[in-house]
């Protein structure tokens, strides 16, 4: 809710200059879906990195290629060719050493809740995607921004009055880590603009293949900051799903 509310800020003098109030009626429908869809996405993902260890949550969006090409098709006929589809599945294959435990590959996912939370964040999210890039399509990356801050915003304090009884307490943590906040701020400014700009010039599906670059981090922060365990399998598979990324991203 605090992202959102910092991006509502920074967005007002962008809005005053740009005005961008003459767009087509489609744009107003797709940026209601993106704002619903992805404010939801993002409450399942929050859910799930309290409920798993971060080197796991990172790789498992690997997976979100994975339903950004079948939404994609289905709603931007974006089709995949015969090279990104191998990509994808090299990417699920190497998701399956994720959970690489004492000498066999165990896959508990059926009865892990964080595992749920996440699948559904990529679900949620990679609808929110197509949305965002119908938006672009008849608007502009910096304009869908905007809309889409303002409209996820009033949701996001919806959604954390509902979920949240003790969020008013909470606000008294905002000044402790407000170097933290800010920080956490520009970092999804960043993410969500480069997405947009990208989005405008690739296929959803292998924009956020790209973006799976980042499992490796996140497989060396877990390690470092948390000492999760599995390290060198998780690695394993991270580096795996690497190779299905960079498969559809130079030869999808």
């Amino acid at each position: 809710m605090i992202s959102y509310m910092f991006f509502v800020l920074l967005s007002v003098p962008v809005f005053i200059i740009l005005q961008p109030f003459d767009l087509p009626r489609e744009f107003w429908f797709y940026i209601v879906l993106l704002g619903v869809f992805d404010i939801f996405g993002n409450m399942f993902l929050v859910k799930s990195l309290k409920t798993i260890d971060l080197s796991l949550f990172g790789p498992l969006n690997s997976y979100k290629p994975i339903f950004a090409l079948i939404f994609g098709a289905l709603m931007l006929g974006e089709i995949p060719s015969t090279m990104g589809l191998i990509g994808v599945a090299i990417i699920v294959f190497g998701s399956y050493f994720l959970n690489y435990s004492s000498g066999k590959i165990k896959l508990k996912w059926g009865v892990s809740r964080g595992i749920i939370f996440r699948f559904l964040a990529i679900i949620l999210t990679s609808i929110a995607a197509v949305f965002s890039k119908r938006a672009i399509l008849v608007s502009s990356p910096v304009i869908t921004l905007i809309y889409w801050s303002a409209i996820g915003w009033p949701i996001s304090i919806l959604l954390l009055m509902k979920i949240n009884p003790s969020w008013k307490s909470e606000f008294k943590g905002i000044f402790k880590h407000f170097w933290q906040l800010i920080f956490l701020f520009l970092s999804f400014l960043a993410l969500q603009l480069f997405t947009l700009l990208t989005f405008e010039k690739v296929f959803v599906g292998y924009s956020l293949a790209l973006f799976q670059l980042s499992s490796v981090v996140s497989v060396f922060f877990g390690f470092h900051f948390f000492q999760e365990r599995n390290f060198k399998f998780r690695l394993i598979g991270s580096i795996i799903m690497v190779m299905g990324v960079m498969l559809i991203v130079f030869f999808g």
